[in-house]
C-alpha cells in the first residue's frame, strides 16, 4: 500500500528552482533512498515533506490524503467571528469615539436620579448613528433638545411632551436643510417650510437670517449620513480583512512541522539537533510530550494520572534507547555521547513520536565503517517493526545494502529510479556522479 506520494513536487526560492517535478512513491514497510550529488535538492525534498518549506507546486499525499491540516467548519466559523470582531472594531474607530462616548455613556451617567442602563446606552448609541436628536431631562423637570452627540443644545422645554414637539420641529428643519429647501417670501417675511411644502417651520425678517439657519441645520443633516457611510465602509472592510487574514494565517499553518508530525511522519537532520544539555532519556521524552494527556494544573500538582503517564513514558523511552543500542546511557548528557551514539539518539527521539514513516537525513555521516554496519542493522530493524524509511545518504554501501528502491536527483530533477542494481548500472546516474567526460 502506498504510504507517501510526491507528485510533480516543485520548490522554488525566488528565481532558483531547487526541486523540479519530482515524483516518488514510498510504500509500507519499505526502505526508499534518495541519492544524488551535493546540491541536488535531497534535503529540500525532506524539508518540503516535513513542512519546513512550502511547495511551490505539485502535491504531497500521505496515506492517500493531502499532507496538511484538514478544513473544518470550526475554521470557517473562526474566520467569520474574527471578521465580525475586526469589522465592528473598525466601524467603532471610524466614527468620532469621543462623541459616541458622550452620546451613549456619559449621557446615561449624567441623568439625575436614574441608574446607568446598558439598554439605554445602546439605544442612545443607535440614535447617535441614525442622527436622532436627543432629549435630556434636566433638574427641575426641564427638558433639553440636543444634537445626537450632546455637544449643542437646540432648545429647552418645560415638559416631556413639549420637548417631543420641539424635537419634531427641529428634525423637520434638519430634514428641510438637508434637502436644500430654500426660504420663500410670504407676507413680507421669509419662511422655511418642510420638505413636503405643507408646514411653516420658521419665519424670519430677512432672507439672510433664514439662509443662515438652514446652513446651520444642514450640517446636522450631513453628519449622520457621513457617519453611517464611513461606519458601513469600515465594517465591510474590517470583515474582509479580518476574515482574509485569519484564513491566510490558518492556511500557512496547514503544513507546519507539528501537523506533519501528528500525521505520522518523523525525521532526523543532516546536522544533529539534540538538546545537548539534557540527558539522553530526557531527549527521548521530548518526542513523547504531545502524547501525554493533562493540563498545566494537573502536571503542576503531579496528580496520580499524570505520574502514571510519566512512568509509562520513561519505560517506553528506555525500551527505545535499548532498541537503538543506547541502553545504560540514560543519565548521560547528550553532548557527552560519541558522534555515532548522538545519531542513534536522534533516531530514538524520532521514533518516540510513534511515526509510520521516518525520514533519515544522512544518518551515517561521520560514522566509521563499523558504526555504518550497525546503522544498517538498525534501519533494517526499524523496517521490521512495520515502519517505512525514507533515507538520504552519501555512503553507497549503506544505500545499496539496505534500500528496496532508490531515486536519484541531479540539479533538483529526478534522473533515475529503481532497485539498487538498476540504479547502479544507469548511465545517467554514473554521469551525475562521475561526470559525462569520464563516462564517455
Amino acid at each position: 500500500m502506498t504510504l507517501l506520494k510526491l507528485n510533480k513536487l516543485i520548490v522554488r526560492f525566488g528565481g532558483l528552482t531547487a526541486v523540479e517535478d519530482v515524483d516518488c512513491v514510498v510504500r509500507e514497510r519499505q526502505i526508499f533512498s534518495i541519492i544524488g550529488p551535493n546540491g541536488a535538492g535531497k534535503t529540500t525534498v525532506f524539508n518540503a515533506i516535513t513542512g519546513i518549506y512550502e511547495p511551490s507546486g505539485g502535491t504531497i499525499e500521505f496515506r492517500g490524503q493531502p499532507l496538511r491540516r484538514r478544513l473544518s467548519w470550526q475554521v470557517l466559523v473562526l474566520c467569520v467571528v474574527v471578521g465580525l470582531i475586526t469589522g465592528f472594531g473598525a466601524a467603532l474607530v471610524s466614527v468620532d469615539v469621543n462623541a459616541l462616548w458622550r452620546a451613549a455613556i456619559k449621557r446615561n451617567y449624567a441623568r439625575p436620579g436614574e441608574p446607568f442602563s446598558y439598554a439605554a446606552a445602546g439605544h442612545d448609541a443607535w440614535n447617535y448613528m441614525q442622527g436622532t436628536l436627543a432629549l435630556d431631562r434636566m433638574r427641575g423637570n426641564r427638558w433639553a433638545v440636543r444634537t445626537p452627540d450632546g455637544r449643542r443644545t437646540l432648545g429647552y422645554a418645560k415638559s416631556h411632551d413639549e420637548a417631543e414637539q420641539m424635537r419634531s420641529r427641529f428634525e423637520k428643519l434638519i430634514d428641510a436643510a438637508g434637502s436644500t429647501t430654500a426660504p420663500v417670501e410670504r407676507d413680507g417675511k421669509w419662511v422655511v417650510r418642510d420638505r413636503d411644502d405643507t408646514e411653516n417651520l420658521a419665519s424670519f425678517e430677512a432672507e439672510a437670517d433664514a439662509r443662515a439657519v438652514l446652513d446651520k441645520y444642514a450640517t446636522l443633516a450631513r453628519d449622520p449620513a457621513a457617519r453611517r457611510r464611513s461606519a458601513l465602509v469600515a465594517l465591510l472592510l474590517g470583515i474582509v480583512v479580518g476574515s482574509a487574514g485569519t484564513w491566510a494565517v490558518w492556511s500557512r499553518a496547514r503544513r507546519t512541522p507539528e501537523v506533519i508530525s501528528r500525521a505520522g511522519i518523523a525525521r532526523t537532520f543532516q546536522n544533529i539537533r539534540l538538546f545537548q544539555n539534557m540527558t539522553v532519556l530526557e531527549n527521548v521524552l521530548t518526542g513523547m510530550d504531545r502524547g501525554l494527556r493533562g493540563g498545566v494544573i494537573r502536571m503542576a500538582l503531579q496528580l496520580p494520572g499524570i505520574r502514571q503517564q510519566e512512568r509509562a513514558a520513561r519505560e517506553r523511552a528506555r525500551r527505545l534507547l535499548g532498541f537503538v543500542g543506547l541502553a545504560g546511557k540514560e543519565r548521560m548528557l547528550a553532548k557527552n555521547l560519541p558522534y555515532g551514539d548522538q545519531r542513534r539518539l536522534e533516531i530514538a527521539r524520532a521514533l518516540a513520536t510513534e511515526p509510520q514513516l521516518i525520514l533519515l537525513d544522512e544518518p551515517a555521516a561521520g560514522m566509521n565503517p563499523a558504526e555504518s554496519i550497525e546503522l544498517n542493522r538498525l534501519i533494517g530493524q526499524i523496517r521490521d517493526q512495520g515502519l517505512s524509511v525514507l533515507l538520504i545518504e552519501h555512503h553507497m554501501k549503506v544505500v545499496m545494502g539496505i534500500s528496496d528502491r532508490i531515486a536519484v536527483l541531479d540539479y533538483g530533477a529526478k534522473i533515475a529510479e529503481g532497485t539498487p542494481e538498476e540504479v547502479r548500472k544507469n548511465p545517467k546516474v554514473i554521469a551525475a556522479y562521475l561526470g559525462s567526460e569520464e563516462v564517455s
